[in-house]
């Protein structure tokens, strides 16, 4: 019993670490792509969206679902550099992907 409500804390605790992690991801992604003098809000070419709000609630689905993806792949490598070759990829633009993963990491602080 002890063991079950153990791990649905940690389960929580983790569920809350990605969220918070997701925001400081999107709002670092925000300056990476031009924040308020974007064209693309968020860098959203993908789908229509109205505006900035709506474009951060695909950025951040977009960030779940690739932290979903990394995880079933057995997180090959480092998870900020497997999205970025799903968000910026290399084979579009090389040098743009290599860019988004320095400045995404120096803007997030985060590096995992």
């Amino acid at each position: 019993m002890y063991l079950t409500k153990y791990l649905v804390l940690l389960a929580l605790v983790a569920t809350n670490a990605l969220a918070l992690d997701a925001n400081r991801i999107a709002d670092a992604i925000y300056r990476v792509e031009g924040g308020a003098r974007a064209k693309a809000p968020y860098g959203i070419l993908s789908v229509k969206v109205k505006d900035a709000t709506e474009a951060r609630k695909v950025c951040l689905n977009t960030i779940r679902n690739n932290h979903r993806r990394w995880q079933a792949a057995g997180k090959p490598g480092k998870f900020l550099d497997f999205l970025a070759d799903r968000y910026c990829p290399k084979s579009a633009d090389p040098v743009g992907n290599r860019n988004w993963k320095k400045n995404v990491k120096a803007i997030s602080g985060l590096d995992f």
